[in-house]
């Protein structure tokens, strides 16, 4: 019984979050291996958890192996070490969360508390510890159900973590017979879901943009070849043309021009006579040169431009480790190697929103927008449009993307 809970909570979990979106899943998917575990003794239970949760980050995190056999010099079996080390060390937080809801809940905390805030505590942990992490957080598993969604403009996505873990632990009162104790943990729930259905029907007030958002759909293996650089030029050029009339804002993706804009006048020099013709405003992303001391290294950059004009740039400030940057690899030279490079792109200066008038541009790129502290203090610092640019071309037919 012990393992069919195991792989019944397991399940469920994986399945309540996208692509599939299975969400009302996520409401009950620990309950039936937490209630198997009650009994088992301390260590038992954390090894259990931990390896739920070594098995649920190895299954979330499975295309990890073929981006990072497809983008850097790893062979097969260093790139399954990699997703499997990740695993293991993500499952602790888990492992950690069985161990110490449990012990909460024997020393007298109500249910909802006692899994509520252990969790919501681990994964602000994990979003923060090494960089952090905060990839398939509980809260995640609720996205495409707007009204309780909007919780998080209250209390941050881990409080909707905690919010989640507060369900089960009405649950489980009311599977102990509680009825009392379950009937009023379930009225934060309800109650915040009741604003999100009110929220979510208040007009939105503010000027409208028309926005274009221009996808070339250009393969990973092609985007650096020089010989094709030409080829995606005129591409951009074509796409341009297309998308800019009527436009109040035009967006391009992650890194998509093939060139340092700006830095290569000869090869850029079209594109940038293109959009001196763009009446709209227009967010492109690109490689920058930059000099550190004696080394010199790349930053991501988004630039705002109106006809051709520099009004801003944003450098990405929270790289990707290994795919950006390799950590240590001073003290570990050996890293570089794995990891296929050695000068990388270095962060940039800071968090700013880009000026386009009347609405200030809260840009993050790619791996950026899992880290909820970023995008909240381009807010505090006036950004009115959140963007997200990247190149999902990194994560194949996977279900990363979603």
């Amino acid at each position: 019984m012990l393992w069919l809970a195991f792989f019944s909570s397991l399940v469920l979990y994986f399945f309540s979050f996208p692509p599939f979106n299975l969400f009302p899943l996520a409401w009950v998917a620990p309950l039936p291996l937490f209630w198997m575990t009650r009994s088992l003794s301390v260590r038992r239970r954390f090894f259990i958890w931990w390896l739920w949760g070594f098995c649920f980050f190895s299954a979330g995190l499975y295309w990890l192996p073929g981006t990072m056999k497809a983008y850097s010099p790893v062979s097969w079996w260093q790139a399954w070490c990699a997703l499997l080390a990740l695993a293991l060390y993500l499952g602790l937080f888990w492992g950690v969360w069985g161990w110490w809801s449990s012990l909460l809940k024997e020393k007298g905390l109500p249910f909802p508390l006692a899994l509520a805030l252990p969790l919501a505590f681990l994964e602000y942990l994990r979003g923060h510890l090494f960089t952090g992490f905060p990839w398939l957080l509980a809260a995640h598993s609720q996205a495409s159900f707007l009204p309780f969604i909007q919780s998080a403009a209250l209390v941050g996505v881990y409080g909707v973590s905690f919010i989640l873990a507060w369900i089960w632990g009405g649950v489980l009162d009311c599977l102990e017979r509680n009825w009392r104790g379950g009937a009023l943990a379930f009225i934060l729930p309800i109650a915040l879901m009741i604003w999100g259905w009110v929220r979510l029907g208040v007009p939105v007030a503010g000027r409208s943009y028309k926005v274009a958002l221009v996808q070339p759909n250009i393969g990973a293996q092609a985007k650096w070849d020089p010989d094709k650089a030409k080829e995606q030029m005129d591409l951009l050029l074509d796409l341009t043309r297309e998308a800019c009339p009527g436009q109040d804002l035009v967006i391009f993706p992650e890194t998509v021009f093939p060139y340092l804009l700006f830095q290569r006048p000869h090869y850029t020099q079209p594109f940038v006579e293109e959009i001196k013709n763009c009446s709209a405003y227009v967010l492109v992303g690109t490689n920058h040169w930059v000099q550190r001391g004696k080394e010199y290294f790349f930053t991501n950059r988004e630039y705002l431009l109106l006809k051709g004009r520099i009004l801003g740039f944003y450098d990405k400030v929270h790289l990707v480790p290994f795919g950006e940057y390799v950590p240590l690899g001073k003290i570990f030279p050996f890293l570089y190697k794995l990891a296929g490079y050695r000068n990388g792109y270095v962060s940039g200066r800071g968090l700013f929103p880009l000026p386009l008038p009347g609405c200030p541009l809260g840009v993050s790129v790619c791996y950026e927008a899992i880290f909820p502290s970023l995008v909240r203090e381009e807010v505090k610092k006036g950004a009115k449009l959140l963007v997200n640019v990247t190149n999902d071309a990194w994560f194949g037919r996977s279900l990363a993307p979603y």
